[in-house]
């Protein structure tokens, strides 16, 4: 399934809604798309499987690391693989079962008597008699009562409401196709989920998000190496605009040179030329603290290259403000900001 067999039939969607789980306002769901399906076992309990092998084995040895799934999670890759013979417009494309979560691709074909949340909605609904079998069986353990959620009685007032019956939390998350390239990144993304996992829990400490850290004047959110704030030489890269070609050659080859001897760089990386530095720091290897402006949701996974500079210990995520889900520029004073604290902590 190549990216010109999509892009000839718009395979794709249009502009995002901000959002983990709502839906895209304005999207067809019935039409023909292809989307990345992400949903997680209510109470994020592992009850699909188990982790197994080696972070440091190579890919595709016996070491490697990969899910051993439990009796219900292959039931349940079973029943994503079998969505094609109950709703005969979607295709399969990827599955991925994780222990508490499960990732998958779906193509649609050509246009569905129903929305796409009716497809999932008869997924989960076989888990759940699965799951319920399993619970009769006493192959799965019971719902802790944390694991319950609240919900609002007719008067308003709260209820505690069990879960017990239900395998998959309430919604999903979708993201659509959109761009040449993506369907190969997704298909990566979840044959490296494993492996993602298994670097998080060689390094938890590196990719736990850290709320409240005191950083001069500023109470920060934090994700990755807070070690890095300690490191005895650091340098803040701001580039100013009245800095000429010749000027910011110069810089850049001083901030570089500190950086390959082992200090730290800093910057929120809002100019172009912030973000060259940046990009041939990080391309490098070296250790940098990253500034952002905006916060880090509450499952929030650096993804990429930050993924594996995080399981390295070369970088630090840093934002003084809380997460938001609104698309906007980041406001003058806001880098100026952003530049006061990459100054802080490079005098520190």
């Amino acid at each position: 399934m190549d990216w010109e067999t999509f892009e000839k039939h718009k395979a794709f969607a249009g502009e995002k809604k901000p959002s983990m789980l709502r839906r895209r306002v304005g999207h067809d769901y019935e039409q023909r798309c292809v989307y990345l399906i992400t949903m997680t076992v209510e109470g994020r309990r592992p009850l699909l499987g188990r982790l197994v092998g080696d972070a440091e084995a190579e890919c595709g040895s016996p070491d490697a690391p990969h899910i051993e799934l439990s009796p219900l999670g292959q039931q349940v890759r079973d029943m994503w693989e079998a969505i094609s013979e109950y709703y005969p417009e979607v295709r399969v494309l990827a599955t991925m079962v994780m222990p508490d979560h499960l990732h998958g691709i779906l193509f649609v074909e050509r246009p569905m008597p129903q929305p796409l949340g009716m497809v999932i909605k008869g997924f989960k609904a076989g888990c759940n008699k699965a799951y319920r079998q399993a619970l009769a069986a006493g192959l799965c353990p019971p719902m802790l009562q944390h694991c319950c959620s609240k919900e609002t009685t007719s008067k308003g007032n709260p209820q505690t409401t069990s879960k017990e019956g239900f395998l998959f939390s309430r919604n999903y998350n979708d993201h659509i196709l959109e761009g040449e390239g993506e369907l190969e990144r997704w298909f990566r993304y979840l044959a490296d989920n494993p492996r993602r996992l298994a670097v998080k829990r060689q390094h938890p400490e590196f990719f736990t998000i850290v709320r409240d850290v005191r950083i001069g004047e500023w109470s920060c959110q934090t994700v990755g190496n807070q070690y890095l704030l300690s490191y005895p030489e650091k340098a803040a890269v701001i580039v100013h605009s009245a800095y000429n070609d010749e000027e910011f050659e110069k810089r850049k080859a001083q901030w570089l040179a500190l950086a390959a001897r082992g200090g730290v760089l800093i910057s929120a990386a809002v100019a172009t030329r912030e973000k060259e530095v940046m990009r041939e720091a990080m391309n490098r290897g070296y250790r940098l603290i990253a500034l952002r402006e905006n916060g880090f949701p509450p499952l929030y996974k650096p993804a990429g290259e930050s993924f594996a500079a995080c399981s390295k210990g070369t970088l630090l995520q840093i934002s003084p403000w809380e997460h938001h889900m609104n698309r906007r520029t980041i406001s003058r004073e806001q880098c100026l900001q952003l530049n006061r604290l990459a100054e802080w902590i490079a005098e520190q």
